[in-house]
């Protein structure tokens, strides 16, 4: 692997510590510092005296997880781009670069001061000794993603995507499997190492003893459950939700005390100060949020639950979804809000402050919908009209708008798609379709009548207007990012784009695989077909930084390919303007590309 060695650069006047949201956090053992990961590959160490940022590190990918060692004198931090590295924490240099996994690193766990493991994408946890940088022989494994790996004194436990929980010693050898427990997204020990919390997918933090027996359950959650933290008297946790909450909880009478809400939580990562008196989340703003837990934290509630409303002081940059129609070009953007892009950018008002994952222009009446991670809708007019909206349990990962304008689709982060017909300016709930086993990622209009939806269970499925399944699609190893049909020829043709890295080219009415799409490194996000030269041409972006174009014959055969590289981050969504491609990225900006030839020219249109 070329890998370049990068130490960590001070943070500069008047500079925000992320530009994306952030995916992980971390305190140190010895109450001295903090650190978070994002997006956008940063690593930031904090000073916990005066909660300022001392150094930043960069990973070439996005980051999964940060970890201190026991002493807190290093910090490790795992990241997409497939390396552990170690970081001494006083003076922010790389310490060891550890890249023998061959997928994603997605969480790491300190042994020792001189030992750590990883877990990865590819099923595997493996354990590292840091005095010479080399991989031991013990490997632990799943049957699916590895996702978390936690460490107690005498035992580790992993959790994965095959729904299992296991237990293992410090020499591998697996001394329990906790299958009760269900599908994990995080698992932690209490500070005595004797209970394991877990939050699971069935909405319910469970605590768990070695054996497998289920102690309790803490919930439950209408929503996805993915981070949980021990206090350390071991009275209570902490859990986060994707409702944009951070909670504490007694463990003896299972009851909430605390609640922090705000749009900007983004909890997919949650730790608990050593001495007690801070919670640190996850959030979509620059800088995580630090929670002051109250000092006197009993286990029964006396009076209304404790609720603290948040807004977040910076914001971040990033595009999660650009849709255009004729001249216009609508952005969904982290800073919460939904801007139309041009030569003078501009925002429109609306929202509730949550990053908007979605946008979608309406064909004919001059209007934008707009989906939330804190799951509103909303759609307004052209000049910021407000016109309506409605508020749903779950993030909102996609709204589409029909072709006639006349229905709008909308796909949550819990598996449902629901139409809804545009009557009278309102939303008027119409059909709703449950057949996914997992978040619905994408949806998009084939005509007025029929639906294309992907989802997190590694399916598309074309679905009538009324709800009805027409055609399932399978064949991709990992989920399905995006979807996108047209017609080529006398064939309808589907092209799905997967973390797998691959897009999957079938013919809609038959269900044949036509063709398999390779050639970009990491998990390709978008996906959209459009025509350049009077020829189909598929668009794609992903997560290595770069777009590419398919160009196909009129009998859907590939014909040739290039690649479009303009962004200093990963590619969020693509689209047509016309005939031209438009790439969009979490570094904050969209690009409209002008194709002659063998000349790609990316003009900036926003950022």
């Amino acid at each position: 692997m070329d890998i370049s060695v990068r130490h960590a650069t001070l943070p500069q006047q008047g500079g925000t510590p992320h530009a994306s949201p952030q995916t992980c956090v971390a305190f140190s053992g010895d109450n001295r510092w903090f650190a978070t990961g994002g997006y956008d590959g940063r690593v930031v160490l904090y000073d916990r005296a005066t909660g300022q940022p001392r150094w930043t590190g960069q990973h070439h990918r996005l980051v999964n997880g940060v970890r201190f060692a026991p002493s807190g004198d290093r910090l490790a931090s795992v990241s997409a781009d497939k390396t552990c590295q170690v970081w001494d924490t006083r003076t922010g240099q790389l310490v060891n670069v550890l890249s023998r996994q061959p997928d994603d690193l997605n969480c790491v766990s300190w042994l020792s001061d001189d030992a750590l493991v990883t877990v990865s994408q590819d099923g595997t946890g493996r354990v590292w000794d840091l005095t010479d940088g080399m991989l031991r022989d013990t490997v632990l494994s799943h049957a699916d993603h590895c996702m978390f790996v936690d460490a107690s004194a005498d035992a580790v436990a992993t959790c994965g995507e095959d729904a299992v929980i296991r237990i293992w010693d410090l020499q591998g050898a697996c001394l329990a499997e906790l299958g009760q427990a269900g599908h994990a997204e995080m698992c932690r020990w209490s500070p005595d190492g004797t209970i394991l919390a877990a939050s699971c997918d069935d909405g319910h933090v469970h605590l768990l003893e070695r054996d497998g027996e289920l102690l309790g359950k803490i919930g439950p959650y209408e929503t996805a459950v993915k981070s949980v933290a021990w206090s350390p008297d071991q009275r209570h946790v902490a859990i986060g939700a994707y409702d944009s909450t951070v909670r504490i909880w007694s463990v003896s009478t299972g009851e909430e005390l605390v609640r922090w809400s705000g749009p900007h939580l983004w909890p997919r990562s949650l730790d608990w100060a050593p001495d007690g008196r801070h919670l640190i989340s996850g959030t979509t703003a620059a800088a995580p949020a630090l929670l002051p837990v109250p000092d006197q934290l009993g286990d029964t509630v006396h009076g209304d639950v404790e609720t603290v409303e948040l807004t977040p002081t910076t914001t971040t940059c990033g595009v999660n979804h650009v849709s255009s129609h004729r001249d216009v070009i609508a952005l969904g953007c982290d800073d919460g809000g939904v801007w139309l892009a041009g030569s003078t950018p501009r925002r429109l008002p609306g929202g509730d402050g949550s990053l908007v994952n979605t946008v979608s222009l309406h064909p004919h009446a001059g209007l934008v919908a707009a989906g939330t991670f804190s799951g509103l809708v909303w759609v307004c007019t052209l000049e910021g009209e407000p016109v309506a909206s409605v508020r749903r349990l779950h993030p909102i990962n996609r709204v589409a708008w029909s072709p006639d304008g006349n229905r709008m689709a909308v796909a949550d982060y819990e598996g449902t798609l629901d139409v809804y017909r545009w009557q009278d300016g309102a939303l008027v709930p119409e059909t709703a379709y449950y057949g996914h086993d997992g978040a619905v990622k994408d949806v998009s209009w084939v005509d007025d009548q029929r639906l294309l939806a992907v989802s997190t269970d590694r399916t598309a499925r074309l679905i009538s207007s009324d709800g009805a399944l027409l055609r399932m699609f399978t064949g991709h190893g990992e989920l399905i990012n995006s979807g996108s049909v047209t017609r080529i020829g006398s064939r309808e043709v589907l092209a799905t784009a997967s973390r797998d890295r691959t897009v999957r080219i079938h013919d809609v009415d038959t269900g044949e695989l036509l063709t398999v799409l390779v050639g970009h490194d990491e998990s390709v996000k978008a996906v959209a077909w459009g025509h350049c030269d009077g020829r189909p041409v598929l668009l794609t972006g992903g997560y290595d930084f770069t777009a590419r174009l398919w160009w196909f014959t009129d009998t859907a055969e590939l014909a040739g390919s290039r690649r479009l590289e303009a962004h200093a981050n990963a590619i969020s969504s693509v689209t047509w303007a016309g005939s031209d491609p438009v790439t969009a990225g979490w570094d904050g900006r969209v690009f409209r590309w002008s194709i002659d030839g063998d000349d790609a020219r990316p003009q900036v249109v926003f950022g």
